[in-house]
């Protein structure tokens, strides 16, 4: 029984996203603070270049957290990015479980540099792919300077939902310091015209609810 508990325990914190027994896991900011963050993972890629105009044009800070190898094959959209924060998931979008802390931190390293050379400051953040991570991945994190982030909340769109259904959804759930992911992937997700209209009911939608927009940093530095 005892090890069949263990062994739950242990599945429970690799794969809720929101588990902290094994370290510091950030899904959320001060719920004393009416803000919240947005998030795009998977970057960069084809919404990339839309998705950063329209930020601009509604004057909406957010992160976008990286491939390594998709920014070396996309450098265009990439150089989009140079106003946003950015953080990483690593190399690629796969799982960072079940590697040794050497493996890991020179697995994230090549990521880290390209972000930090975009946004001509060291990365913060590391969102693991699928949102699972283990002690081992947390503690690399950890050394090398980065905060753990699986968000609270979660967009995501479907064939069979409106956009103004989607959206409606989650802005009935989300409140003051949650973090927003905007999934973006390229396989998941809509066309770009239909992308950015998500995108502009939700943010839209938060300021309506009388929620500021902030950058991940601010929001979770409270």
């Amino acid at each position: 029984m005892g090890g069949a508990g263990a062994l739950a325990t242990g599945a429970y914190e690799i794969f809720c996203p929101r588990a902290t027994l094994w370290g510091r896991v950030l899904t959320h900011g001060s719920r004393t603070i009416s803000a919240i963050g947005l998030v795009f993972d998977q970057c960069p890629n084809h919404l990339t270049e839309g998705i950063c105009r329209r930020l601009h044009e509604l004057e909406a800070p957010a992160t976008f957290f990286i491939e390594g190898k998709r920014a070396r094959r996309n450098p265009r959209a990439l150089r989009s990015l140079q106003a946003f924060e950015i953080g990483i998931h690593g190399e690629a979008y796969r799982s960072l479980i079940f590697q040794n802390e050497i493996d890991l931190r020179h697995g994230l390293t090549p990521c880290l540099t390209i972000a930090g050379d975009v946004q001509g400051r060291d990365a913060r953040f590391l969102m693991p792919p699928h949102g699972w991570k283990d002690l081992r991945l947390v503690r690399a994190a950890r050394e090398l300077g980065l905060l753990v982030v699986n968000p609270s909340l979660e967009l995501r769109w479907s064939r069979s939902v409106s956009p103004s259904n989607s959206v409606g959804h989650l802005l009935r759930r989300v409140g003051p310091g949650d973090i927003i992911l905007i999934e973006n992937s390229s396989l998941r997700s809509p066309p770009q015209p239909l992308f950015i209209e998500l995108l502009t009911l939700l943010i839209t939608g938060i300021r309506d609810k009388g929620l500021r927009i902030w950058g991940l940093s601010p929001l979770l530095a409270y």
